[in-house]
Order: structure tokens, then C-alpha cells, then sequence
């Protein structure tokens, strides 16, 4: 199954356009732009290009992708088209016992298991585009499962006067990986991985002597980037199962000097680009740091703000102890706005149709 947006319906493409599109097969992908606390998704809703792309569950489809179709990926997220903050949900229309359709997630590197501010951006598209059409509205509520490759998660959009204008999404489970100290510039500090949906490389700003601010951007992503360089020399393995970890993020946290559950969140990506929202599963990673910490409990809410000023609101929806590590499953609420229809084509005399990996 796939869902096509009418974009003729609402806007008539000019007649040399519909020209230069049937010139040629065009490998057609439609999207709807979005992006939630600033940091921007895709969600394909179409497109002669993909019918072959969206057989089968979640594994199968990310597998596919990964091994025979990273086209896709590429296309939609690199340069020239998307960038080094662009990513991509390709959702997958299965349903399972407590899910309600898939999603598979595409970032410039690669496949990620997990994605907050994307799955929060699909939330709100997949509510305005209906593309969850057995779920139905109750009131101004919309709930389903998504499976994404890390597990599944709830989504809810909230609407006002027939406009979605809120999403929550249930993360997975969330813990404290390990810790260890590590020389970065001048200082001594901790690093704690912690998983939140994804690995994160977590180390309190102010030990840093950060304020986690716009001017100092240079200054963070120089070393994030030696962070993660030392950090990950020698392979990161799992100590529970000795299976090494995909680890490429940093998060810098500080602390709000008013507010004792605030935390400036800032996460940086390679190849050296610093996430506009506060990040969803690097926020879910922060919560169970704090839990672990035990500065949360069951019930409690952090709210995280990104270097830009943009808020995620977090509660801890439970906390327990499992075979002697804190587990945490985390929520997540904020706003994600639609700002495009687009569709992606190619032109094959270009080059560089398949995209190129951003600088």
C-alpha cells in the first residue's frame, strides 16, 4: 500500500513543468517537508519509485534499503537535495498486534534504530495526510503504534480546531550504558553512554566550561568531534553482551541555573552538524541518565531546549530495576510543523542524481 498526495488538487503544476516530467521517466518520490522544533523530516508519501520499496515488515524493508535500494536514502537526504540535518521516514504499512503501521528511518550516514524528532514529525504528518486510515479520531486525540527497527512506540497527535498541534510519541526503553573519564581539550570529564533509541557519548557541558549557546558552536562541534574520536578508537561493546555498539553521537547537557528539571541539550552528528531540536532520543538518553542518577522518578517531566530555543517535554513513564540497571521508558511532546510538498525526481543526464554525502 501506498498513499499519493494530490499536489494537482491544490496547486496545478505550470504546463512546461508537466511537460519536463513526461519527457522521461522520472523516478518520481513525493514527500511531505516537516520539521519538528526546527530540525527537519521527509516523510515519502509516494511516488512511482517506491512501489517496490514498501514490501514487507520493518526489518525486511530497512534490510532491502540498506543492501539493494540506498538510492532512496541518498536521494532524499544528500546534497544537493537534503543536507547534513535532513533525514527521511519511509513508512512501512504493516500491522502487528500492538502497531498500527512501520517506519524505517533514513539519515545521511545511515539507518538509524530510532529517531525522536523524526517519529514526531511522522506523527503529525501521518495524522493531517491520514495515512493511518483503520485508526480513527477520538474527539481531538489520534493514538497508534509505530514499529520502527529499534521497537515500537505510541504516537499521539492533539488537535485544535481541526489543525494538529501537538505530538507525543512513547519512546523505547532507555538505560546508562556505562561511564568512564577521558581528557577533552583542556579538562578531565565523564562520558556517559547512555542509550535512548539510539547511543549517545554524554558529557556535562560545564565541565567543559560551556554554555551551550549559538557563539560557541565552532568551539562545540571541534570537540564533539575529538570526543568521539578518542571515545570510539577502539571499538564500544556492549557490556551486557560483549556485541560492539554503533556509537557517532555527542551530547553536551547543562543544567538550568533556575530550574532544577531544565536541561540545554545540544547533539552533534557527523559529519560535524549540531541537531536544531533538542533531539529525541538524545533527550530520552539525558532522562534515563538522570533517572539513573535517581534525580528522576516514575511520573516526573524534564523539559530539554535546543541551541536555538526549542522545547521537548519529557516524563518519565516508568523507572524500574532490571537485572541491577535502571530502565526508563521515556515520552516525549512537542510541536512539528508541515512546510512542504514536494516531489523528488531525476534527471538522467545528472551526475550527481543519486546525491552526494554532505560536507
Amino acid at each position: 500500500m501506498s498513499v499519493s498526495i494530490p499536489l494537482a488538487s491544490t496547486h496545478s503544476w505550470p504546463a512546461e513543468v508537466e511537460s519536463w516530467i513526461r519527457r522521461e521517466p522520472r523516478e518520481t518520490v513525493l514527500v511531505v517537508d516537516s520539521h519538528t522544533a526546527g530540525n527537519p523530516t521527509r516523510i515519502v508519501v509516494g511516488g512511482d519509485a517506491i512501489a517496490d520499496l514498501v514490501v514487507g515488515d520493518v526489518p525486511a524493508v530497512r534490510q532491502h534499503l540498506r543492501d539493494d535500494a540506498d538510492w532512496l536514502r541518498t536521494r532524499l537526504v544528500h546534497e544537493p537535495r537534503g543536507g547534513a540535518l535532513t533525514c527521511a521516514v519511509l513508512p512501512v504499512y504493516e500491522t502487528g498486534e500492538d502497531w498500527d503501521i512501520g517506519a524505517v528511518i533514513l539519515e545521511p550516514g545511515s539507518y538509524p534504530p530510532m529517531c525522536g524528532h523524526c517519529m514526531l514529525g511522522f506523527t503529525v504528518v501521518a495524522a493531517e495526510m491520514n495515512l493511518v486510515p483503520a485508526v480513527r479520531w477520538v474527539e481531538d486525540t489520534l493514538s497508534f503504534g509505530i514499529r520502527t527497527p529499534a521497537g515500537v512506540i505510541g504516537a499521539t497527535a492533539r488537535r485544535e480546531a481541526g489543525a494538529v498541534v501537538s505530538a507525543t510519541i512513547v519512546n523505547v526503553e532507555s538505560r546508562v550504558v556505562t561511564s568512564w573519564p577521558i581528557r577533552i581539550g583542556d579538562a578531565d570529564v565523564v562520558v556517559d553512554l547512555v542509550y535512548g533509541g539510539d547511543y549517545y557519548l554524554c558529557v556535562d557541558a560545564v565541565e567543559l566550561g560551556l554554555d551551550l549557546v549559538r557563539s560557541e558552536a565552532d568551539t562545540i562541534v571541534g570537540l564533539a568531534r575529538e570526543l568521539a574520536e578518542k571515545a570510539t578508537a577502539t571499538p564500544i561493546l556492549d557490556p551486557r553482551t560483549g556485541e560492539p555498539l554503533d556509537v557517532y553521537q555527542v551530547l553536551f547537557h547543562r543544567r538550568s541555573k533556575a530550574e532544577a528539571l531544565r536541561e540545554r541539550v545540544v547533539v552533534v552528528a557527523p559529519p560535524g552538524v549540531i541537531d536544531r531540536s533538542p533531539c529525541g532520543t538524545g533527550s530520552s538518553a539525558l532522562l534515563a541518565l538522570l533517572a539513573d542518577r535517581g534525580e528522576i522518578r516514575t511520573g516526573e517531566v524534564l523539559e530539554t531546549e535546543s541551541i536555538i530555543g526549542s522545547e521537548f517535554l519529557l516524563r518519565a513513564e516508568s523507572v524500574r530495576m532490571e537485572g541491577g540497571i535502571v530502565v526508563t521508558v521515556p515520552s516525549i511532546t512537542s510541536s512539528a510543523h508541515i512546510n512542504g510538498f514536494s516531489a523528488v525526481v531525476v534527471d538522467s543526464r545528472d551526475a550527481l542524481r543519486d546525491g552526494f554525502a554532505p560536507l
